[in-house]
């Protein structure tokens, strides 16, 4: 380790002739009486100041460095100065003696140590000391690798670099910003000609704008000052107005102020946050030269730097406001247009490591043309502002988005207020001629959108509001095949989704979330649901913007990388207020007309049952042709594709045959592995109350067993407490038995207050904890003779989707009421939930279809299933006869067809 020189430099701070001269210049005698010349010839020095107690405090103060030779005092012969650098003061000045009296420097310095000498050595042991036990105050200090480091890893690629520089522009109350790119090696040159800035070493990159310009107050202040607060203190300001607005009950008056900033800057409010877009310019080039012309000015502003300076490895620390950058002025080099003013910011020389082609031109490209938003909020002012880019090499590039030439199946627009209500929303439907399907167009208000979710519920069950403010969000979708995507650019409109498809999030109609970054990472969940139920929606499917403003949305911050948005609360409110109108909203419609197509023109038939009907229909009319129609004759000719021979016919009609014959088994399979999946999946929804519950007691079960080995001592209360618990998981496995519908079990007679029963039982523990009623008469009863763990099933996902509801609705009271009649032999179950939403009912009973979250689709499927397989149905209730004072939904059971003993069946 090097060895360190330092110094006591004896001064006082209130009396003596250069006491303001502390932290800056010291001065001190070199005659030929007293000399401290030599004291300071090792550099550098490290000093510590200290106050003598004859005429002040006896105290030890504060801390420097010296890093230059004195230099001689013209005014007074024979004395010196010496410049101190990074002056530190101590907080708590240290006392020359301890407690017990004793001089410090006489007990660790004495090898120096001499009391009339006003400058002396001292040990780094010492001054270490010192320096601590006065609690030195230290600062931080950038390195200029620091440049380096931000540049190349804090701005992810040359897009993510040129895209803050244009947003720069923005800022800057620009009308357009040129991106221009030339002399990229590997692709074919132009004419020299054709280069407008062929003096540079290439690759060039150039944005300009026509901004407001910067002078040289904005450029030392604020583009020479990482993360400057210039922009970041108007957002501060509004956050706090914002906050007071609310408090009093007076947003009118912030409306006023955020008017009046959009009037000062051009209709728009600064979108910069961290003040690192200019390490943009250290990823794109090793060159720099910024020509910023303001409005009242008559010459143009011109900054060079040149980036490898703070690039090179020394084993000496370098400050980074130790090294200098060049600024000066010249005559305007281009014409400033009708605002007079601007800035055009060149970066040449390229970087090793990070090459050009023309495929990142290409994407850059698509960047930049994504830039606006496509679709912004109709009721707010489309901002005039246009960027694009410029590159001689290749002049073909794309001035629109592929998908603007195709009209989306499904177009989605909805505004969300700050308490995550759908005020209003519009969905259209709208077919390829090709596709025999009408144009369809769906409305609604005041869509409360928390009411689907245990999300929003807080700990007290209680619906919270969102805190990511209200929010503008249109959606388009297209099913990816044939005739709804068609044409020759088909091929490129599938790419261009698989490579772009999802929500893009824009603020003040400016992106600041691409939608590849919430794709690549599922922020929507949508590939987590397509992978597991593949007829679901998914980002490819979607091209779609959320437009949030700076003035609403003021805890919604996007990463410092510009690589996606910082996952705090706002963010995932967002996200789940976004994933619930794709869910219920767009999937639903999106899923039936697929399936209404599908249906329509291929005549799909998807029920087993009447699969095997039509197969042995065509079975009776095959053996009725062989028996009563003259194959040798064949006068109809329907027989002629079979052969021309008698005999080839009737081998042709024995295949024929055949084939209906093995169909039938195939159908008789394709059946009984939906009951059997049926089943499993019943089983599953029902089992897991029981297993939730099984958890909770194997956990008490497992404490109060450690606590017993961990006391050693087992007294009557804790082994009657386990004795309990033993009972209730032994109950609970128990209860499992009668929910698993077995295919083979043999039907019996039962009541249906008894199925009833057991099926409250299961979820008895979960309504007792969430305060949910149940009204049930039980002198209203009926026989049937079926499966009795089936209509256990049945009433077991009724009660699960009823408390579901109940508690996402979060309103009270929380009621189930089942009612018998009798009579009628039906069964009506109803809730005081959310009901069934109207863009559900036609699919209610057909599987995929759900508003849960997450979704199954599967609970009323198997309901419906099980009750055609005993002959009863299940219905929603009509109206006329809903149970009174259940606003929920509310289901009729109907068994009037189900036999009532075994005699009847």
């Amino acid at each position: 380790m090097k060895e360190r020189n330092c110094l006591i430099l004896t001064q006082y701070r209130n009396e003596g002739q250069y006491n303001d001269f502390i932290g800056k210049f010291y001065h001190f005698p070199a005659t030929e009486k007293k000399s401290y010349l030599k004291q300071f010839e090792n550099l550098p020095i490290e000093i510590v100041y200290y106050e003598p107690d004859k005429k002040g405090s006896g105290e030890f103060y504060g801390y420097g460095i010296i890093k230059k030779p004195p230099f001689e005092d013209k005014r007074e012969i024979g004395y010196y100065f010496v410049e101190i650098s990074e002056y530190k003061p101590f907080a708590k000045p240290v006392f020359f003696k301890n407690d017990k009296g004793q001089i410090l420097e006489k007990l660790f310095n004495t090898k120096y140590y001499n009391y009339n000498n006003a400058v002396r050595r001292i040990t780094p042991e010492l001054l270490d000391a010192l320096c601590l036990d006065g609690r030195i105050q230290l600062n931080f200090k950038a390195d200029a690798h620091l440049i380096k480091v931000l540049g190349e890893q804090l701005i992810g690629s040359e897009k993510v670099g040129i895209l803050e520089l244009v947003k720069n522009a923005i800022d800057a109350g620009a009308s357009y910003c040129r991106v221009r790119i030339e002399k990229i090696k590997g692709i074919a040159p132009v004419d020299a000609d054709e280069y407008e800035f062929g003096d540079f070493d290439g690759p060039v990159i150039v944005i300009e704008d026509d901004g407001a310009g910067m002078n040289r107050e904005i450029i030392e202040n604020g583009w020479l000052r990482p993360a400057s607060t210039i922009k970041t203190n108007v957002k501060e300001k509004l956050k706090e107005e914002r906050r007071r607005a609310e408090a009093s009950g007076k947003l009118g008056a912030y409306n006023t102020l955020i008017d009046q900033l959009k009037r000062e800057n051009k209709g728009r409010i600064p979108l910069g946050e961290k003040g690192v877009g200019r390490f943009a310019t250290h990823r794109l080039g090793r060159n720099l030269i910024i020509k910023s012309k303001p409005i009242d000015s008559t010459y143009e502003y011109v900054l060079k730097i040149n980036w490898d300076s703070f690039d090179e490895v020394s084993d000496v620390t370098i400050d980074l406001d130790s090294i200098g950058v060049e600024l000066t002025r010249q005559v305007p080099s281009r014409d400033y247009g009708t605002t007079g003013s601007g800035t055009q910011i060149i970066v040449y020389g390229g970087r090793e490591g990070f090459e050009w082609d023309e495929k990142k031109i290409r994407d850059i490209n698509k960047s930049i043309l994504r830039l606006n938003s496509p679709n912004p909020n109709p009721s707010k002012i489309k901002t005039s502002f246009r960027a694009f880019v410029d590159c001689p090499q290749i002049p073909d590039l794309d001035d629109k988005e592929v998908f603007e030439s195709f009209t989306p199946n499904f177009s989605l627009e909805a505004l969300v207020s700050r308490s995550g209500v759908l005020e209003e929303y519009t969905l259209k439907f709208s077919p390829p001629k090709s596709v025999p399907l009408t144009e369809e167009t769906w409305t609604d208000k005041n869509y409360d959108l928390k009411a689907s979710s245990p999300y929003w519920r807080d700990e007290n069950g209680n619906i919270r509001n969102p805190v990511c403010g209200g929010f503008y969000i249109h959606l388009d979708s297209w099913y990816r095949r044939a005739p709804w995507i068609d044409g020759p650019d088909a091929g490129e409109m599938k790419k261009y989704l698989d490579e772009y498809g999802g929500i893009s999030i824009y603020r003040d109609d400016i992106i600041i979330f691409p939608a590849e970054s919430g794709t690549k990472n599922d922020w929507l969940d949508l590939s987590k649901r397509h992978i597991k139920q593949g007829f679901r929606i998914s980002y490819y499917n979607i091209i779609g913007n959320i437009e949030i403003e700076q003035s609403e949305n003021m805890d919604l911050v996007d990463k410092t990388n510009r690589e996606g948005m910082i996952e705090n609360l706002a963010f995932n409110d967002l996200s789940v207020l976004a994933e619930t109108i794709i869910q219920n909203i767009l999937e639903t419609r999106y899923i039936a007309k697929r399936d209404e197509y599908t249906d329509l023109t291929k005549g799909l038939i998807r029920d087993p049952k009447a699969l095997s009907s039509i197969a042995k229909q065509n079975g009776l009319i095959l053996d009725g042709i062989q028996k009563n129609y003259p194959i040798e004759e064949d006068p109809w000719r329907i027989l002629h594709q079979l052969g021309e021979t008698v005999d080839e016919r009737k081998g042709g009609l024995v295949n024929i045959d055949s084939s209906i014959r093995n169909l039938k088994k195939s159908i008789d399979l394709i059946e009984e592995v939906q009951e059997r999946m049926a089943e499993h999946a019943g089983f599953g929804i029902a089992a897991a109350v029981s297993i939730h519950e099984i958890t909770k007691i194997t956990a008490n079960f497992y404490n109060g067993i450690s606590q017993l080995l961990k006391t050693g001592q087992a007294d009557r209360i804790q082994l009657e407490d386990l004795k309990s618990t033993s009972a209730s998981l032994k109950s609970e496995l128990k209860r499992l038995s009668p929910l698993r519908a077995i295919r083979n079990e043999n039907r019996r007679e039962f009541n249906i207050v008894q199925s009833v029963k057991y099926a409250q039982g299961v979820f008895s523990r979960k309504m007792k904890q969430e305060g949910i009623e149940f009204e049930f008469d039980l002198n209203d009863d009926f026989q049937v003779y079926a499966r009795y763990s089936t209509l256990n099933q049945i009433l077991g996902n009724l009660f699960d989707n009823s408390i579901y509801w109940i508690l996402a609705s979060g309103k009270k009271p929380r009621k189930i009421k089942v009612d018998i009649n009798s009579n009628h032999r039906t069964l009506i179950f109803s809730d005081t939930g959310t009901g069934v939403d109207g863009a559900m009912k036609p699919y209610l009973f057909q599987p995929g279809y759900s508003m849960k979250i997450p979704p199954s689709g599967l609970g009323l499927y198997i309901c419906k299933a099980y009750m055609h397989s005993m002959g009863g149905d299940i219905h929603e209730t009509t109206n006329r006869e809903r149970l009174p004072n259940f606003e929920g939904a509310q289901f009729t059971i109907e068994f009037d067809r189900v036999p009532e003993s075994k005699e009847q069946a």
